[in-house]
């Protein structure tokens, strides 16, 4: 993702945007985690991170981000989704001045 600072053009790896959710998620709830979008990704997670089931995807209008997340029993979902939003949302433009940020998230499990 490229955008324009006061010093120049700033460009910021895909990895450094997946962290940034990850540590947003992370920091909301113990029964909320990222998941795998099937169950052909949940047998390569073996070999792979967490943060690598986020999708995130940048145009010119913005950034959107898809979250795949597995929920615990009894969780809230909509309302939980409303926090989740809210604190990537923040964290995107508290770090890097991003305004435009929609948030899509997939509930592929229960625990």
């Amino acid at each position: 993702m490229k955008f324009q600072g006061n010093c120049g053009e700033i460009e910021v790896t895909q990895k450094a945007l997946k962290k940034i959710v990850y540590y947003s998620l992370t920091e909301l709830s113990d029964k909320l985690n990222v998941s795998a979008k099937n169950w052909l990704q949940k047998v390569l997670n073996v070999f792979s991170s967490e943060e690598s089931n986020l999708v995130i995807t940048d145009d010119a209008t913005g950034v959107t981000i898809d979250l795949y997340v597995a929920v615990g029993y009894g969780i809230n979902i909509p309302e939980t989704f409303a926090v989740v939003k809210e604190k990537i949302v923040e964290s995107f433009k508290k770090h890097l001045s991003v305004e435009t940020v929609d948030v899509n998230m997939h509930v592929t499990e229960i625990k």
